[in-house]
């Protein structure tokens, strides 16, 4: 899943521009082509797509008119963000700009206003159980999620509160722009000119009230309202009055209702737009915008700098503008008919009138009405000069205890120091977030675990498919993995060693087998980080997974398990932290997951011990796991006055140096990073031959190693020994020691995996 490469400060960059319809009427669409001329006069290229371009094709144009899939307009919409995403996703685009809400997209140009509040609150309960408002939301939470990396350019403020109250918008994804108003909207000196042609061209008298309605999208501009205002305005105004309609929309409706109302006459209708806009800015009397929903409003401002007294209401974008330069008369937020009836007459006659008009000519000297385009561009430069590629990881959990979850992290955090920005998907996160990653958590409620993985699957996949990362990393196989970091045995082989053949007709045994598949077969590209040897024999005995696509780590050992000078001060303090005394004996057992560790094994060996070695030694338990039934155990065995079970530790370093022994029998281990802590830290190791990690303890001579078939005896044989033998103990924890000074290539793991994700980026 590679993006394409960014550029540079300077450089040449290529954007994408994505809007559902095209006319040129429109205030988005208007922007949208103000914006590609200035990318295009800075030297950048600029692509369009769309579902609809109703206008003549320019050559100089870059435009895909992507072909209409579905019967109703929400799923042309969904089909058509799933096709631009497909379009741009390896096209080498720097950066993809939405005019409207979509998935997908690196910057929004917020044109619209909150959808979720107006379904929530102008609409019925039954409007939100429709396909039409499951795609509508769908589309603006991937914007405006607090998950999201999307910018939103805002055209105002008005509108910011709702998103962050319905998605929790980060403050800091907001970049706001000025108006972008075009000079040609500033009244010119021969207005009165304008005005008498204006008129005579449709056949009006001297002394008419010219109004207008301008913009497209006739229902919530609220021409509804504009109409009912005029239709009570006072028989001396109302003989005089004249409304231009001038917008792309359907107006058919508003005809029949100008007909009811009796001043269909009164009325003209330019429904498919105008390109003589300033003509009429500079030739009316009045502008009536009682907007239902209006984010900004650009004709406010068009209509200010043409000197044109406007009515509007308080709830659009660019209303402060009005207020700001004294301009006209502005409705309160809650509506009133009569009241704007009243304001109407107002506005055709007030005394302020002729204020208000030189009120105008004063915002024309306003450099900040005029600036969008540039700021915008600006933005767009900058978003993409200081982009990071973003690399996914995915866990179904993640805690500061368990070995996965902990190199995880060592390999996450090496990635951000290598330049990434980092986006984790899990299920449950039970720590502070490091700073700069962004963590996405799908609380999944389900009765069991596998289909909690199911479902965990399906949300990150369709999740992931719309953000530009380089590459998706696994640390749990999961399917669309580009890379899979091994740190769980294989599923298979513990399936067939270690289970009936009932099991394998369950359906959590048939899940977790797919989704093994879906990373080892021989069809699936995934990468995969190998730490032990022994797991490319059984991965390939059962899946013939290609020797190309399985590369050995190293282990990612931390220096600071390593024996430093303060050990005895750190031996003292946890022992005193346990209540150990000095003639005591503390052996441990550490890792999360007690089964497979083989608690029980561990828990019996050192109910073994002889009557005086048990009496003098204490047994440590610490991992992230249930301990009730080993607790019945060890009642079971008369041991339980010597254990201690504790949920985890964060000072590990201290505690290797405060134990005697590590007893780790494990059933099953990948890896065991545990035991080379053990071993460098100088602490001595009994453990099992399938650990991967347990040949280090055979290398550095640490310890004991139990050979398969495992016997509960020969465990107990070896504990007991290493429990009596002093000096054995003393050689084995000497050897451990030199052993880490000697083996630079324990500590590389982080840095070797983010070359082989790397690797992996440039090979796609």
């Amino acid at each position: 899943m590679v993006a394409g490469a960014t550029t540079v400060g300077g450089a040449r960059m290529k954007f994408a521009f994505v809007i559902f319809k095209y006319f040129p009427y429109g205030g988005i669409q208007r922007d949208m082509m103000k914006l590609v001329d200035e990318c295009k006069a800075r030297g950048h290229e600029v692509k369009i797509f769309t579902l609809r371009w109703e206008a003549d094709m320019d050559p100089d144009l870059d435009v895909e008119v992507m072909p209409i899939v579905g019967l109703h307009r929400h799923s042309q919409y969904d089909h058509f963000a799933e096709d631009v995403r497909a379009a741009t996703r390896d096209a080498g685009f720097d950066l993809v700009l939405g005019f409207n809400k979509m998935p997908g997209l690196d910057v929004y140009y917020a044109g619209d206003s909150c959808y979720l509040q107006k379904a929530l609150t102008q609409r019925d309960a039954w409007y939100r159980l429709l396909p039409r408002f499951k795609s509508f939301a769908r589309a603006e939470r991937a914007v405006f999620d607090q998950h999201s990396s999307t910018h939103i350019l805002t055209l105002s403020s008005s509108e910011v509160p709702s998103y962050r109250h319905h998605y929790r918008t980060q403050a800091e994804r907001f970049h706001p722009l000025p108006p972008g108003i075009e000079r040609d909207r500033i009244a010119p000196d021969d207005v009165a000119d304008i005005r008498r042609e204006l008129r005579a061209e449709f056949g009006l008298a001297e002394d008419a009230l010219v109004l207008l309605f301008i913009g497209s999208g006739f229902i919530k501009k609220g021409l509804d309202r504009a109409l009912l205002a005029i239709q009570q305005l006072p028989e001396d105004l109302l003989d005089r009055v004249h409304l231009f309609v001038i917008g792309r929309d359907k107006s058919e409706r508003f005809e029949r209702m100008a007909l009811r109302l009796g001043i269909a006459e009164k009325v003209t209708f330019f429904s498919r737009g105008r390109d003589d806009v300033p003509r009429f800015l500079f030739a009316a009397d009045g502008l009536v915008h009682p907007a239902y929903d209006e984010t900004a409003g650009m004709i406010i401002v068009e209509a200010i700098l043409a000197r044109l007294p406007a009515l509007i209401t308080r709830n659009c974008g660019y209303a402060p503008y009005l207020e700001q330069y004294d301009a006209g008369i502005i409705h309160p937020r809650e509506f009133d008919q009569e009241l704007l009836n009243r304001q109407l007459v107002e506005l055709l006659t007030s005394e302020q009138r002729a204020q208000w008009q030189t009120n105008g000519r004063r915002a024309a000297t306003d450099e900040g009405l005029f600036g969008l385009v540039p700021k915008a561009v600006d933005y767009l430069e900058g978003f993409t000069t200081e982009r990071k590629p973003v690399l996914a990881f995915a866990l179904y959990r993640y805690f500061p205890f368990g070995g996965l979850q902990r190199d995880f992290m060592k390999i996450a955090l090496a990635s951000q120091a290598a330049g990434y920005d980092i986006l984790v998907y899990c299920l449950s996160w039970e720590a502070e977030i490091p700073e700069g990653f962004q963590v996405i958590v799908y609380e999944v409620e389900r009765l069991a675990n596998h289909r909690r993985y199911e479902r965990f699957a399906r949300l990150y996949q369709e999740d992931v498919r719309w953000r530009k990362v380089e590459a998706v990393i696994g640390f749990n196989k999961l399917p669309g993995l580009d890379i899979y970091y091994a740190a769980d045995p294989c599923f298979e082989h513990k399936a067939q060693a270690m289970r009936n053949g009932l099991y394998r007709r369950t359906d959590r045994y048939r899940l977790l087998a797919e989704f093994e598949r879906e990373v080892f077969a021989g069809t699936s590209a995934t990468r995969v980080m190998l730490i032990a040897p022994e797991q490319k024999a059984q991965f390939q005995q059962y899946y013939e997974t290609s020797d190309a696509r399985l590369t050995m780590m190293p282990p990612g050992l931390s220096r600071d398990r390593m024996r430093g000078e303060d050990w005895r001060v750190q031996r003292q303090r946890v022992r005193e932290d346990l209540g150990i005394g000095d003639d005591e004996h503390l052996l441990v057992l550490i890792g999360s997951g007690f089964i497979t560790k083989g608690l029980d094994r561990a828990l019996r060996c050192f109910a073994a011990l002889p009557g005086e070695l048990l009496r003098s030694s204490r047994f440590l338990v610490v991992g992230q796991d249930n301990p009730s039934a080993f607790w019945r155990l060890a009642r079971t065995l008369e041991i339980e006055d010597r254990v201690i079970i504790q949920r985890g530790r964060d000072d590990i370093p201290d505690l290797l140096q405060g134990a005697d022994l590590m007893v780790h029998p494990a059933y099953m281990e990948s890896g065991g990073m545990v035991l080379i802590e053990a071993v460098v830290a100088g602490l001595p190791v009994v453990t099992t031959s399938v650990c991967g990690f347990a040949r280090f303890v055979r290398e550095a001579d640490a310890g004991t190693v139990i050979e398969e078939p495992f016997a509960q005896q020969r465990l107990n044989e070896a504990v007991a020994q290493a429990r009596r033998d002093d000096q054995l103990r003393a050689r084995w924890s000497a050897n451990g020691i030199a052993f880490g000074q000697q083996r630079d290539d324990l500590f590389d793991m982080p840095n070797q995996a983010v070359a082989f994700i790397e690797d992996t980026i440039d090979a796609a």
